[in-house]
């Protein structure tokens, strides 16, 4: 039996992934990957296999797709398939470096609470905003993992590596998810990381930006279990 290895994205913590692990979870072996204290992608990947033995199945979004692809890159062997989420497979190029250098600089200046405030309309889609069902929940997130783990994954994520290689390699399931309004990973980049992969399944999820297993827990939930019993 596999275990399912939940990746939370930048600033999110397991709550991520509240609905899908507990729907899961009665059918199969879960585990929430540690992806704070660590400033690189591979040291979230490492960490992953060094806490979980045999199979896994990892469940990754944003930041957590870059850890995911990092897995399938490390150690496919340990991977039954895998799922990718509101993420893509390229390095940022130089504005998206500056935007996030830029970021961490303002945090760093005591401005930590109104940067997450900020993100906000890039994180989830315009009719979310005023849900506290989403927006409240997205924020309290934020503030748990704090300035601190805000540096750290920022820099994990400026100095990734492009892992279309990795797609290319890769011989196994996959799916590949993204929310319809997504702005900061476009259905389009998704769509790419699932063209580059045999083999891959693409789900897009209506009404929802991009983090779909927040706004659109119930659909998530559904295409999860739909891949999973196809394995």
């Amino acid at each position: 039996m596999f275990t399912l290895v939940f990746i939370p994205g930048l600033l999110l913590t397991r709550d991520l992934f509240a609905d899908q692990s507990s729907a899961l979870g009665a059918n199969y072996p879960v585990h929430h990957a540690v992806t704070t204290g660590m400033d690189s992608i591979t040291a979230m990947a490492q960490k992953v296999l060094d806490d979980v033995s045999g199979p896994i199945i990892p469940i990754g979004l944003s930041m957590g797709g870059y850890v995911t692809l990092e897995l399938a890159r490390l150690a496919p062997d340990r991977l039954s398939a895998m799922v990718v989420m509101d993420s893509n497979a390229e390095t940022d190029g130089l504005d998206k470096r500056t935007q996030r250098q830029a970021l961490i600089e303002l945090s760093q200046h005591g401005k930590f609470k109104g940067v997450t405030r900020s993100l906000l309309p890039n994180f989830i889609a315009p009719h979310h905003l005023d849900n506290p069902d989403v927006a409240d929940v997205v924020m309290a997130m934020t503030e748990s993992v704090g300035r601190e783990n805000f540096t750290l994954q920022q820099t994990a994520i400026m100095t990734r590596r492009d892992q279309f290689d990795t797609l290319r390699a890769w011989a196994k399931p996959s799916l590949f998810m993204v929310g319809e309004l997504d702005t900061l990973t476009p259905p389009q980049m998704v769509l790419d990381m699932a063209d580059a992969t045999r083999g891959s399944h693409y789900v897009e999820i209506a009404n929802a930006g991009h983090l779909p297993t927040v706004e659109s827990p119930d659909d998530v939930t559904v295409a999860l279990t739909g891949f999973l019993e196809r394995l």
